[in-house]
């Protein structure tokens, strides 16, 4: 691939716990996009969300465990390390002072671009990174006509813009889509049903260890 730049990317979440509906995903699109590295950025207290139930220290590790044998993913810990509402448009912010020369590719997924127009300076972001949309093979998904006047401006059907320009772009790249959800695993160890083949054996022995997601 004839790049300028090779692009980093980060992928966000609650990953409580963390399991392979994101990991596979993750991998396909840094190996298809060819990312030099992804980054795995657990929230402290994602705005949409009231609550974690693991604590912060818990789902941090449960993400190292999960990826040490990735040599191309490693964990960011900065949104962990924030006592209030993490925006994405500040870690986004606080990347770009970090990675002034580095194109910045934030992965999302197509329900989370349905509703973009309601994140937190929505209109700025793609001013910091480009954003690439996982989906599954041929599904088409209706947007908004403000979130479908963004994508018709910034879409991209060529790699290269990721690496050759440093930001302002989406990229649509197909991935496996497997049903499963942290919220259906931490159900499964409420009510002591097997998670295995639902996240790495390393997560499972952490949570079997320190009893997590268990009914008190």
């Amino acid at each position: 691939m004839d790049i300028q730049q090779q692009a980093i990317g980060f992928l966000g979440g609650t990953f409580d716990p963390i399991h392979f509906g994101h990991l596979r995903p993750a991998l396909e699109i840094s190996e298809a996009i060819s990312l030099k590295q992804l980054f795995i950025m657990p929230n402290h207290i994602a705005p949409h969300k009231s609550k974690s139930h693991g604590s912060a220290k818990q789902r941090c590790k449960m993400v190292e465990l999960a990826i040490s044998s990735q040599s191309r993913m490693a964990i960011d810990k900065r949104e962990l390390q924030r006592h209030q509402p993490s925006y994405t448009i500040d870690t986004l912010k606080e990347l770009k002072a970090e990675y002034p020369d580095t194109p910045i590719c934030f992965i999302m997924g197509m329900d989370s671009l349905t509703n973009f127009d309601s994140w937190y300076e929505w209109q700025n972001i793609l001013s910091y990174c480009h954003l690439v949309i996982s989906h599954r093979p041929g599904w088409q998904c209706k947007f908004n006509k403000k979130v479908e006047t963004l994508v018709k401006q910034h879409q991209t059907t060529d790699q290269h813009d990721l690496h050759n320009l440093q930001c302002g772009k989406i990229y649509f790249q197909t991935t496996s889509q497997l049903a499963i959800s942290s919220t259906e695993i931490r159900e499964l160890l409420k009510h002591n049903i097997s998670i295995d083949f639902l996240t790495p054996e390393a997560v499972i022995d952490y949570i079997k260890e320190h009893h997590l997601y268990q009914t008190k």
